[in-house]
């Protein structure tokens, strides 16, 4: 039996400074990634040099990712992830979250390469018959 193919809809909290923490995806599944891509790009023909749509960049990610947050309003009430709310934040804060998203993203990938190296001294089977030429 092989490998489960499936994003699993796992939750990763991260910390941030000042008390805070988001609550994120731990990856994002095929669908979700190309959505990132398509929101991100402005204009794509092949062969020819891409561009992308600048209001998007980092956003697109944060989208797709960010799930929860301790974010609270002036008042002291909690504010719901979403588009609005996070085109709404102040720079820095945005930064912060497009970084932690970011270095997540980078530990997810080296713990799949080391994955990958762990298993490359498996022996894989045979084929279960032989084609006939």
């Amino acid at each position: 039996m092989g490998r489960n193919r499936f994003v699993q809809p796992d939750i990763v909290r991260v910390s941030l400074s000042d008390g805070d923490f988001i609550d994120i995806k731990k990856e994002l599944n095929a669908g979700e990634q190309r959505r990132v891509f398509s929101r991100f790009v402005k204009d794509a023909r092949s062969g020819e040099s891409w561009s992308v749509d600048p209001e998007q960049v980092g956003l697109t990610k944060i989208v797709e990712y960010l799930i929860g947050w301790s974010f609270t309003d002036a008042s002291g009430h909690p504010v719901e992830v979403s588009e609005g709310a996070i085109k709404a934040l102040d720079v820095e804060s945005f930064k912060e979250i497009k970084d932690a998203i970011d270095a997540h993203e980078r530990q997810i990938e080296e713990e799949r390469g080391e994955r990958k190296k762990s298993q490359a001294g498996t022996v894989s089977s045979e084929a279960i018959s032989a084609s006939v030429a």
